[in-house]
């Protein structure tokens, strides 16, 4: 059986590579007319004649790899195609292509269905299409219907378009209307832009958008930017602003099996520190993680494309998210936190990722002049260089850069006597220290709790008085085992309580 694999590529094609594993007696055996260099099979290479082609989907269905292809802006179709590659390593490039900028993917189990980008692919591998016409605009995200979810779906825009779709029969309803077209290009319903995630749970939709359009946002990361909402069926709520990206749950692409009790995560950050966001039986919660880099900030939001949490074949799911590799527990609820733990740290750009037979592949883009790795084992890359794959065990991630964190629950924030923080993460490290500070007149103190098993039960560690002006640093033992660590303080101020891990 074959590992289908697909790499990101910022300009002008993308390149599509094979690897065999098992016996020889399972693998297919591709076509010798078919050859490869390196891994990499040059007839498989995808191109669209925009200015920029990326990987919109990649989803294994009715014994076939399909994938999508997008430009960068481009509401109402493109030059991109979607592409059916069957066993034998032969491509077949679907007449049905309409193009576009589409990052949609969901497996609908009723019909029977996978819907990618505007396209509904049955189990024969017959193709229907949306016309851009009827639903308009850079297809962000697809989600199970609240009411009717044997026979709807809903789709979501980049800039806000929100529609209702009958995936029998193709009907559109346009509940709110794209705002591409617009003098501003963004979205009036919600605050900030560039559309990611969409997900549906607990009787709400569920979307999230990881940036700000304006000048400002280019120029500094620590604006008020994005944005995490919910529709029930009639009104939108803002659940939080800040930057997100991913919302999911235990069902992934086939939605969460048991909609009213699953839990929903989304993964996003601020310029403190990374926030997962978890909707309990109809209560959200927000917990924070280190950042493993910092190169991925940036209000605009254009620096975190895809970060993803994904069904790999584990008892953990693999989350990525701002440089890097996380176990993520699909039990994971406001009961039983525990379970999260870096990997590694990694300075690439991860697209996407998947497991099959036992192989982890992972795809992204390099940098051509990275000396470092241009030439190590696990990378295969195109003669051009740009398109970069990355095949081994998934035990090779722990074999990565060292788990190193910096970040907090608080940053020059304001707070009230008595109110508990988010908690932090603090599992997977081998060394912690922390930095406490504040504005107040008067000295401070600080109440340091961690929650030691992750079913919620906080204790006492630490209580530090800081004085007016003066921050302080230490260390926490070596010795302390706890998931999460929350702050108090005993004076209302502006604290700060920032984390370094190493």
């Amino acid at each position: 059986m074959p590992i289908l694999l697909v790499p990101l590529r910022p300009l002008h094609g993308i390149a599509i590579a094979m690897a065999l594993v098992g016996s020889a007696a399972s693998a297919a055996t591709p076509d010798p007319a078919l050859r490869s260099r390196s891994g990499i099979h040059p007839h498989l290479a995808l191109f669209n004649e925009e200015n920029e082609c990326g990987t919109g989907g990649v989803v294994p269905w009715a014994d076939r790899l399909w994938v999508m292809t997008y430009a960068p802006h481009r509401p109402r179709g493109s030059t991109d195609r979607l592409y059916e590659i069957d066993s034998n390593l032969h491509r077949t490039i679907r007449p049905e292509s309409t193009g576009g900028t589409p990052a949609n993917r969901m497996i609908h189990r009723e019909s029977g269905q996978l819907l990618l980008g505007p396209y509904l692919i049955d189990r024969n591998r017959t193709v229907r299409v949306i016309p851009s016409d009827r639903m308009p605009g850079r297809l962000t995200g697809t989600a199970r219907h609240l009411s009717d979810p044997a026979h709807k779906v809903y789709y979501a825009t980049m800039e806000e378009g929100f529609y209702e779709v009958d995936v029998r029969t193709l009907d559109v309803r346009t509940l709110y209307p794209d705002a591409n077209g617009q003098a501003s290009h963004a979205g009036k319903l919600l605050p900030g832009y560039h559309g990611k995630g969409l997900f549906s749970g607990q009787g709400r939709l569920i979307y999230a958008n990881n940036g700000e359009l304006s000048p400002e946002a280019q120029r500094r990361p620590d604006i008020e930017s994005g944005c995490l909402a919910e529709w029930n069926g009639t009104d939108w709520h803002v659940v939080r602003r800040n930057q997100f990206t991913e919302v999911t749950g235990p069902g992934g692409l086939s939605g969460n099996p048991r909609p009213a009790s699953d839990p929903v995560w989304s993964v996003g950050w601020d310029h403190r520190s990374l926030i997962l966001m978890l909707l309990d039986h109809g209560t959200w919660h927000a917990y924070r993680l280190p950042k493993s880099s910092h190169s991925y900030d940036g209000a605009h939001g254009w620096n975190t494309e895809w970060p993803r949490i994904r069904d790999i074949g584990e008892r953990q799911f693999l989350m990525t998210m701002h440089g890097a590799f996380w176990s993520f527990p699909p039990t994971f609820s406001a009961a039983r936190s525990s379970g999260i733990r870096p990997r590694s740290n990694y300075l690439k750009v991860i697209a996407d990722y998947s497991s099959y037979r036992g192989m982890l592949c992972l795809a992204g883009l390099r940098p051509r002049d990275n000396r470092s790795t241009r030439d190590h084992e696990h990378w295969i890359r195109s003669d051009d260089g740009e398109a970069t794959l990355w095949v081994g065990n998934v035990e090779d991630l722990w074999k990565l850069g060292k788990p190193r964190g910096v970040g907090g629950p608080w940053k020059e924030t304001s707070v009230e006597a008595g109110q508990p923080s988010d908690p932090y993460l603090m599992t997977g490290y081998d060394r912690k220290s922390v930095q406490l500070s504040h504005d107040a007149a008067v000295p401070v103190r600080f109440d340091l709790e961690v929650d030691l098993t992750g079913e919620g039960l906080w204790v006492l560690q630490e209580q530090r008085m800081v004085a007016p002006g003066a921050g302080i640093e230490f260390r926490l033992p070596d010795e302390l085992s706890a998931y999460w660590l929350r702050v108090r303080v005993d004076t209302p101020c502006r604290a700060t309580a920032q984390l370094k891990y190493d």
